[in-house]
């Protein structure tokens, strides 16, 4: 794959559920990007912050002064949970890359209606459908192995980075998140980041 023009615009959704960390997640690779000269916009959360609820949140690298991603607009969608990630899906480019975790957060809807929660193979199998490039990760394992499974959003930054998909350096990510989570909790967090990283590179995920 040829290497991305750092000016050109990058367009960054993030999926997922209330209490994930979509928009710290968003958040932390704002923070980087300022530290690192790197023109960003961070997009205000949207739909239902408590936790279940659906969310959202998008960056946008590159020159511009707005971080609106509009439908086949995403250079790179990250989703934290399937469901959310397939919902969203309609907002991916086609060539986005498409990195989702495979731990499932039932949706309110669902149980509320009997139903039962997709199978995750054929969500995957739906993305894959829409976009080329779909990277499923083990999200929740990476999180419990750095030592927090609230690190999650940690470990799909990480992933993200790992993907090549954003030319960011890693230590400034590093540094955003000592920053936002302060001593006690960033050794875990640096360290899902960088599980989520290796895991990428190494292939180290689901088929």
């Amino acid at each position: 794959m040829a290497a991305r023009d750092p000016h050109a615009r990058l367009r960054v959704l993030l999926v997922g559920v209330g209490g994930q960390g979509v928009l710290t997640a968003a958040e932390v690779l704002g923070e980087a990007a300022t530290a690192a000269g790197m023109p960003v916009n961070v997009g205000q959360l949207h739909g239902m912050s408590q936790r279940g609820g659906s969310v959202e949140s998008t960056v946008v690298f590159g020159p511009g002064n707005t971080a609106f991603i509009g439908p086949g607009e995403a250079d790179v969608l990250v989703g934290f949970e399937p469901l959310e990630t397939l919902r969203a899906i309609h907002r991916a480019g086609p060539h986005a890359r498409v990195l989702v975790s495979t731990g499932c957060i039932p949706p309110f809807a669902l149980a509320q209606q009997s139903r039962e929660y997709p199978d995750t193979g054929q969500i995957v199998a739906r993305l894959r459908e829409a976009v080329a490039h779909v990277v499923p990760i083990d999200g929740p394992r990476l999180a419990a192995e750095a030592g927090d499974p609230r690190a999650l959003n940690a470990a799909m930054l990480g992933a993200l980075l790992g993907s090549g998909a954003l030319s960011l350096d890693e230590t400034a990510v590093h540094s955003a998140i000592e920053r936002r989570y302060g001593k006690v909790h960033s050794k875990t967090n640096r360290r899902a980041f960088d599980l989520g990283a290796e895991a990428v590179r190494g292939g180290r995920v689901p088929s």
